[in-house]
């Protein structure tokens, strides 16, 4: 039996599984050369193959035929560097596979490795033999690991490997220009490649930057080391091989000390008479259009364009996308600093929505859920 786990990014984000299946395997096999240190008091009693395999633990030369174009005349040692890193590679797994049908095979990686890259390995090399039996164990995911330092930026999202060998550069730029175009946010791994090479990451600047600079973005490294910015501020020196990067859509803000994307917090609407009496004119079509000199309280908001919605059909959105926030301690939810709803754009697009939805001042609270969802589909439409 073949256990291959994954470390994440330090003991502490092993799952529970993975740890028993290292302390029930015979032998640990060290994918990438990780301190494992922190397991000594467990894999003490076990046989642990050295991270530098010498010839007398090489298997099969016939793994050398895994190698795509190795011309029998060549030597490992004359081919690209990316081939004497996939020789290693190889070997491990070659080495794993050969003492699995014995005992039970730890093959361990760390949480810079993408383990289900490497579980695609394992599984087409293991398919070469007859019976080679395996089980994945996932730590913390690179993406859970980063999510939960940043806070919470996820909604629906994108993995995209930044530097895959095998993936051109005209792949790599249809896949984020997509990405960004249907508004996912962007989970960004391996940002710079092998011995510091930038190239692709200049790529993700140049897209992104055309795209949209005011993007937020999260630097993520470890010890939960991280940084949030505007895309156009980004702090390059932050960025390392190991570090990920998660780049947020139209609905991506910074709350507090967190990375956030408007998703499902969903607050039970609540209602003022002023509020009632507001959409039972506005049903009649009695309310102000564009900008009403006639209130007293004008200008109410420091960017404003129209008064057609004096009350918020969606209130209270609890969404600080636009500006909105919590009164501390006094569970209220204030719109004071929300002019999103007050510029011509987005108010001719939520009256042109409701049209289909509003028939009845107490549509307001029977169908908060569409309205919020016109909401949405707004704010997508009409935020730059």
């Amino acid at each position: 039996m073949i256990n291959l786990i994954s470390m994440g990014s330090d003991i502490g984000n092993i799952t529970i599984n993975a740890f028993n299946a290292i302390i029930e395997s015979d032998i640990i096999v060290n994918f990438d050369n990780i301190d494992l240190s922190s397991l000594d008091t467990y894999t003490k009693d076990k046989e642990i193959i050295p991270n530098d395999l010498n010839e007398s633990e090489s298997v099969d030369e016939s793994y050398n035929d895994v190698i795509v174009g190795l011309d029998e005349s060549e030597s490992i040692e004359e081919t690209s560097d990316i081939y004497s890193k996939l020789e290693e590679s190889y070997s491990k797994i070659e080495l794993a596979i050969s003492r699995s049908s014995q005992k039970n095979v730890a093959l361990i990686c760390s949480n810079k490795r993408n383990i289900y890259g490497i579980a695609n390995l394992l599984i087409q090399i293991s398919s070469k033999y007859d019976d080679v039996e395996l089980k994945i164990y996932p730590a913390v995911s690179p993406i859970d690991y980063s999510s939960a330092v940043l806070g919470a930026p996820f909604n629906d999202f994108v993995s995209i490997d930044l530097n895959n060998p095998l993936v051109c550069d005209k792949e790599l730029k249809n896949k984020i220009k997509s990405a960004l175009k249907n508004d996912f946010v962007l989970f960004i791994h391996n940002p710079i490649g092998e011995d510091g090479d930038k190239a692709n990451f200049n790529l993700l600047k140049e897209l992104v930057n055309d795209f949209n600079d005011e993007l937020l973005i999260g630097i993520v490294n470890e010890s939960y080391s991280y940084e949030i910015s505007c895309f156009k501020d980004i702090n390059e020196e932050s960025i390392r091989e190991d570090s990920t990067l998660i780049i947020g859509n139209k609905l991506t803000y910074k709350l507090e000390d967190y990375m956030v994307t408007s998703s499902e917090y969903i607050v039970k609407p609540k209602f003022i008479s002023q509020n009632i009496d507001f959409f039972e004119r506005y049903l009649k079509d009695e309310t102000p259009k564009g900008l009403d000199y006639d209130c007293e309280y004008l200008p109410c908001h420091k960017a404003l364009e129209a008064c057609d919605f004096c009350y918020c059909p969606f209130y209270p959105c609890a969404d600080g996308l636009t500006g909105g926030e919590w009164i501390k301690n006094k569970d209220v939810w204030s719109c004071q600093h929300c002019d999103w709803i007050h510029l011509e754009e987005p108010c001719q697009a939520v009256r042109k929505g409701l049209e289909d939805i509003l028939e009845d001042k107490n549509d307001l609270k029977a169908k908060h859920m569409e309205l919020l969802k016109l909401r949405r589909e707004c704010l997508l439409k009409t935020l730059k």
